[in-house]
């Protein structure tokens, strides 16, 4: 990833991107942070939903502070609540454990609560919790299977939290083709990618019982991504974003926000 020339690294458990990624060994943490200076390592101790018991939440912390205790400052973590709302004070739990000088990213749980979201003060909502929670940023979809389809409600969620100095990075089936339109259509400028920038490699013999295979990442694929989020990001900034109000093509997304 730093070779082709990502300027920030999420690490989670090997063999885990298919599940969403769940939290890395100190070690593999510890590799990355020889390598690169921006790392961030996911904080989920199981697939799933983010709603966690008592006894996953005391997990995580204890996970939190081994990762700390290998140099990492930087985390993406999160909690709700059954309702479906972010969970404040089992997230600042973890925050907690992170330490003051941590960086903090809201990992996709926002998107639980952004599919849920009927208005804009929904959305709003959301900025406010992160704001009180002392997120750096929140990564998000807008809510929906992929970026592409959430760019409506990203647009809404980038005005919200940029008011509140959070960055929103989008993510969700982001790749070099679609980087110009998310930039243009969501004002957003940093990009968050997985598949698109990996391939699987064999990591037993075809015949072999155990066979599997791994998604490694892939340094030509990040160059690929990386000069087109450049070139999106110069082109918006002299072009008014085009992002409409799903169900509204006639309203212009900033105009619905401000009359929200």
């Amino acid at each position: 990833a730093v070779r082709g020339g990502a300027l920030r690294v999420e690490i989670c458990a090997r063999a885990s991107l298919h599940c969403g990624g769940l939290t890395p060994s100190p070690a593999l943490v510890r590799a990355a942070l020889e390598e690169a200076a921006d790392v961030v390592a996911l904080v989920r101790i199981r697939s799933g939903d983010f709603v966690y018991t008592e006894e996953e939440l005391r997990d995580m912390v204890s996970e939190v502070r081994e990762l700390r205790s290998v140099g990492c400052r930087g985390f993406a973590l999160g909690c709700l609540g059954a309702d479906g709302s972010i969970d404040e004070a089992a997230t600042a739990t973890l925050i907690d454990a992170a330490g003051k000088d941590a960086v903090i990213c809201f990992h996709r749980a926002s998107d639980e609560v952004l599919r849920r979201a009927k208005d804009l003060r929904a959305v709003d909502r959301v900025a406010s919790a992160l704001e009180r929670l002392g997120c750096a940023r929140v990564l998000s979809s807008g809510g929906a299977a992929t970026a592409r389809g959430g760019r409506s409600t990203l647009w809404a969620l980038q005005k919200a939290c940029g008011r509140r100095r959070i960055a929103v990075v989008v993510a969700g089936g982001v790749s070099e083709a679609n980087a110009g339109l998310l930039v243009r259509d969501t004002g957003c400028t940093q990009l968050h990618a997985a598949t698109a920038i990996t391939h699987e490699v064999a990591r037993a013999a075809p015949t072999s019982l155990f066979f599997s295979t791994e998604r490694v990442v892939d340094a030509d694929r990040v160059a690929s991504l990386n000069a087109a989020l450049a070139a999106a990001a110069a082109l918006n900034e002299a072009q008014a974003t085009t992002a409409r109000v799903v169900g509204d093509a006639s309203a212009p997304v900033e105009r619905w926000w401000w009359q929200g």
